[in-house]
């Protein structure tokens, strides 16, 4: 029944996640950092890939969840 929406906001989170992160370098140079803090256009889209997309799938998967448990818990 809900199943797809949970299966879709799973599959977006996952997805969210690793483009958000996947060149993630702790070691980053110093030039690369400098380009980075021009480019604010590429840096407000990758906060919005890395933090706010998967904390809005994260708060409707949990809905879709405790409905889910809830609709479970009341019974037929």
């Amino acid at each position: 029944m809900l199943r797809w929406r949970i299966v879709a906001l799973v599959a977006a989170l996952v997805l969210c996640l690793w483009l958000g992160w996947r060149d993630f370098d702790p070691d980053i140079a110093r030039d690369e950092v400098r380009e980075a803090i021009r480019l604010a256009v590429r840096r407000s889209v990758q906060i919005a890939v890395q933090f706010i997309a998967p904390g809005v799938l994260l708060t409707l998967l949990t809905r879709e969840l405790g409905g889910r448990w809830r609709a479970r818990k009341r019974g037929p």
